[in-house]
């Protein structure tokens, strides 16, 4: 795993707790709109890890992203009463829920983008 800035970048914004972020706005705002976005950044993220880094950095941010989340869903637990607005989840079941679809949905965009480097692989063969 090579630490250049994209790397760097990449692991300091999935620092952000995207999965909190979009349960306490449907939480608090009965708006859904926080997960779409959250799906528009996560597969941009995702093709980004592809071109410029690797799926060590891109488990290792998803990792990062889970732990923030769960911090706050643990904080948010002791001020709000949000336990049965995610039925049949609880808060903490819900995030894992969300985090495990997530993953699955990088895992796909990882797959299906091509590589950083894809494109002069293509020249060198046409030659």
């Amino acid at each position: 795993m090579k630490l250049n800035k994209y790397t760097l970048l990449l692991l300091a914004v999935y620092c952000i707790p995207f999965v909190f972020l979009s349960m306490y706005n449907d939480y608090k705002n009965y708006s859904i709109i926080v997960y779409g976005l959250m799906i528009i950044a996560v597969w941009y993220f995702a093709s980004l890890a592809k071109r410029k880094s690797s799926f060590f950095v891109l488990l290792i941010a998803n990792i990062l992203s889970f732990l923030s989340s769960y911090f706050w869903v643990l904080r948010v637990n002791k001020v709000e009463e949000w336990e049965g607005y995610f039925k049949p989840f609880s808060s903490d079941k819900f995030l894992v829920f969300v985090t495990v679809l997530i993953v699955l949905l990088q895992g796909a965009v990882y797959l299906c983008t091509r590589p950083a480097d894809y494109e002069r692989k293509v020249k060198r063969t046409e030659k």
